[in-house]
C-alpha cells in the first residue's frame, strides 16, 4: 500500500484499519518494530511502535513516510492512561514541533527513537489541590522541582529531559503553575482523565497504556 492510498481512506482501505489489518514498520539494527493504525472518531492515529510482529494478513508500510506527513506547526499525539481506580481514557495533547523538546515529546510518542512513553507510570503529584497543581509523568524522573519561564495555563504541557531516550512531561490541572521544561502544547481533550489521576491515593498506580500521534487525512 502506498500512503496517498492510506489517507485518502476509501472504505476499502477503512475497512482494513478498523480490522485492525494494517500497520507501520520501522527496520532496526536486527529486526523491526510495528505501529497499528487505527479510528477513533474520525481520526486516524498511529500507535507506538512496539516488537511485536503483526497478523499475518496486514498491510504494512514505512513509520517514516507516516511521520514526514506530519504537520510540524500543529501535531495531535495522545496518552492512554489506565490504572487502579482510574478507567482507561485517552488525552490528546496539540504539539508544536518549534522546540527540540517538543520533537523529541512526538517521538517518544511514536517510538521511533527505540524508546517511548508506553508501560511509564505517573510519576507525582505537585501542589494537590493548590493553585499550582499539576502533574509529572514519562520515564525519566527529575525530582528537582526546576522551573523554567511564566508560563501557565490549565492543560499547558511542558517537556524536559537529559537524553534523546527520555524525558519527563508536566502537564497543569489548575493554572498556576510555572512550567517545568519547555513548554511543548496543550491539552486539547482528555483533561478530566488527567484531573481523576490527580484524586487518586497513589498516582504512581497510573500507567501510559498506549500512546502515538494523529496522522492527517484527505477527506471529500
Amino acid at each position: 500500500m502506498h500512503f496517498e492510498e492510506l489517507k485518502q481512506m476509501k472504505p476499502d482501505i477503512r475497512k482494513k484499519v478498523e480490522a485492525g489489518e494494517v500497520f507501520g514498520i520501522q527496520e532496526n539494527q536486527n529486526d523491526y518494530n510495528y505501529s497499528k493504525l487505527s479510528l477513533d472518531n474520525g481520526r486516524l492515529l498511529l500507535h507506538c511502535l512496539q516488537n511485536q510482529p503483526p497478523p499475518h494478513v496486514a498491510i504494512t508500510l514505512p513509520v517514516s513516510e507516516i511521520i514526514k506527513t506530519l504537520n510540524p506547526k500543529s501535531t495531535i499525539t495522545f496518552l492512554d492512561m489506565a490504572g487502579q481506580g482510574l478507567t482507561r481514557g485517552r488525552v490528546y495533547i496539540r504539539v508544536s514541533w518549534n522546540r527540540p523538546q517538543a520533537r523529541q515529546f512526538v517521538g517518544l510518542c511514536t517510538g521511533q527513537p527505540g524508546s517511548s512513553f508506553l508501560n511509564t507510570q505517573l510519576n507525582r503529584v505537585f501542589n494537590k489541590g493548590g493553585k499550582e497543581e499539576c502533574v509529572f509523568g514519562g520515564n525519566y524522573n527529575f525530582n528537582d522541582n526546576s522551573v523554567y519561564g511564566p508560563y501557565t495555563g490549565v492543560g499547558l504541557v511542558s517537556f524536559k529531559s537529559d537524553s534523546e531516550k527520555s524525558g519527563e512531561f508536566c502537564i497543569s490541572t489548575n493554572g498556576g503553575y510555572k512550567s517545568v521544561g519547555a513548554v511543548i502544547g496543550q491539552v486539547e481533550s482528555g483533561l478530566e482523565l488527567v484531573e481523576a489521576a490527580v484524586q487518586l491515593n497513589d498516582i504512581t498506580q497510573v500507567t501510559v497504556v498506549d500512546c502515538g500521534v494523529v496522522v492527517p487525512l484527505l477527506l471529500s
